[in-house]
């Protein structure tokens, strides 16, 4: 029986796949030619119709290292979900297809993890564009260490990383009894508060290794993504709310902006919000304006915001597309 190399543990990379030809080479490659060697890559094809299935099978003839999965499509948490049940390595990471990562990325997460004891390291990213340009938001920072309250207020604010299940390194025994649920989008959101639970500290590589392409997704999909970003939040804040009350302000506030994202999501894809969902977003922020009040980590203009939309929403309308208009966002 082979035994486990303490010194380079095995990582397995989880790659789910559909629709994704033009960018598919590209991606795996990466992960291929990582300096950390000792990779099991496994490339789910989820029932994709395009050449996607063939393009994985003759990767696999160049590299012993990837395994294949062909499987009927049932979106990305079953993909995600199939590669981890087959996983043999003590460590597990994600990329998504369309994305990918440099030659460092998984030797210096893995480094985060040995030298400070955690069971999870996320590092910075690029925001890459399909004509080349590449874009990062972090500066003059360093390496550190975070403990969950301070893991959770990074990702609830965007600073320096969010719940993306990507540009991470887990440790197996994070995915024991953990599974990204079916059936919804902003997957990420529903169980990264959880994995930080169970880890409790989270290293945090400062240099940017992942390459998170942005691309323009239909608006109809969006919408669905964000309403369940909101119900996400409200489940982390329900979780919070149960376990950590001292996190109270982090959970609440981060529910009440889930309702401004998705709202500001129908103003800058030009798409009227129906009425009763106006209501609701209002309500949600109403409920929670007093923890949005007594949140330190939230900016002056932020708060704001949230009082602008409670007090007339068609001046904060004209406020958020002079704002897009500005900053061209």
């Amino acid at each position: 029986m082979k035994m486990p190399n303490k010194e380079k543990p095995l990582i397995s990379v989880i790659v789910p796949i559909y629709k994704v030809e033009k960018y598919l080479n590209k991606c795996v490659k990466s992960i291929i030619n990582q300096t950390y060697k000792n990779l099991e890559i496994i490339l789910v094809d989820d029932g994709s119709p395009d050449n996607c299935g063939k393009i994985c099978d003759k990767l696999a003839e160049r590299d012993d290292r990837i395994r294949i999965i062909h499987k009927k499509n049932g979106g990305l948490s079953s993909a995600r979900n199939a590669g981890i049940e087959i996983a043999n390595g003590e460590y597990i990471g994600f990329v998504d297809s369309d994305d990918y990562i440099e030659e460092f990325m998984y030797e210096l997460l893995l480094k985060s993890i040995k030298e400070n004891n955690t069971m999870l390291s996320v590092c910075a990213i690029y925001y890459t564009f399909e004509n080349g340009e590449r874009i990062t938001k972090i500066k003059d920072e360093k390496d550190r260490v975070f403990d969950f309250k301070n893991a959770i207020l990074e990702m609830n604010t965007y600073r320096l990383f969010d719940m993306g299940a990507w540009s991470k390194l887990y440790h197996r025994d994070l995915f024991e009894s953990i599974r990204f649920p079916e059936g919804k989008l902003s997957e990420d959101f529903y169980i990264m508060y959880k994995i930080f639970d169970k880890a409790q500290r989270v290293g945090y590589v400062a240099t940017p290794c992942y390459n998170y392409l942005q691309r323009q997704n239909s608006i109809s999909r969006n919408t669905k993504i964000n309403h369940d970003f909101e119900d996400a939040a409200k489940c982390q804040m329900e979780y919070l709310d149960k376990k950590y009350p001292d996190m109270r302000i982090i959970g609440h506030t981060a529910y009440a902006s889930s309702a401004l994202t998705v709202y500001d999501f129908y103003l800058k894809n030009k798409v009227k919000c129906p009425k009763d969902r106006v209501k609701h977003f209002k309500k949600i922020v109403k409920q929670n304006i007093e923890y949005v009040n007594q949140a330190e980590f939230l900016s002056k203009s932020k708060k704001i915001q949230f009082k602008l939309f409670l007090a007339n929403k068609a001046i904060y309308d004209i406020v958020f597309k002079m704002y897009r208009k500005i900053k061209r966002v």
